[in-house]
């Protein structure tokens, strides 16, 4: 068991260690704008829950909805 003088010291130590973080705060602002819709006045919103088919041809993504549990549309389901 640690005396009240020597968890004191223990503290103050805890205290003086430097803990790095790095955050890329522009990758982050990106990617938290992914799932958002850009209003007036520097507001946000959220897109609706419809998501897109993740067919790509000739790099170009299929735009038509998804199928309930599915990644596809009806088309490229199969």
């Amino acid at each position: 068991m640690l005396t009240r003088s020597q968890s004191k010291l223990r503290e103050e130590e805890m205290l003086k260690r430097e803990i790095n973080v790095n955050i890329d705060f522009d990758e982050a602002s990106r990617e938290w704008r992914k799932n958002k819709n850009i209003l007036k006045n520097g507001m946000y919103s959220y897109k609706k829950g419809k998501h897109n088919c993740c067919h790509i041809e000739k790099d170009k993504k299929c735009r038509k909805k998804q199928i309930i549990d599915s990644l596809y549309c009806q088309n490229h389901f199969n």
